[in-house]
């Protein structure tokens, strides 16, 4: 299924039951389609014509949150900076004031509110 090679009688085949009936692979291709982990011995997915790892199944279902690298089952989220984040893991890196919905300043990677900005980093 994946390399598009056909599977002699006799080869080592893995068929997967959720791809349908006939869906077979080389037991080497069998790969989650985001990372490419193999999958033989593990739990896998099937959507939308993919394989995926348990990982990579549950983000295409979720946001996964930036900080904490769970996945964002809550109602509302935070994205910033192309990213997401839970409401509460979005905060300040100094003094870790909530910044979703506020003005903040990002350096080196790391958010801050505009206050510790000013206090600490700002040159006049």
């Amino acid at each position: 299924h994946q390399c598009g090679r056909q599977i002699g009688g006799g080869d080592i085949a893995v068929f997967a039951a959720r791809a349908g009936l006939g869906a077979c692979w080389h037991p080497q291709c069998f790969q989650c389609s985001a990372c490419r982990e193999l999958l033989v011995d593990l739990i896998y997915f099937y959507q939308d014509g993919r394989v995926y790892c348990g990982r990579h199944h549950a983000e295409t279902r979720r946001p996964r949150c930036q900080a904490c690298d769970e996945i964002i089952f809550a109602p509302q989220c935070t994205e910033a900076e192309g990213r997401h984040w839970h409401v509460r893991h979005f905060c300040c890196f100094e003094c870790e004031a909530p910044l979703g919905g506020r003005r903040y300043v990002m350096r080196r990677g790391r958010p801050y509110c505009c206050r510790c900005y000013q206090a600490r980093h700002a040159e006049y």
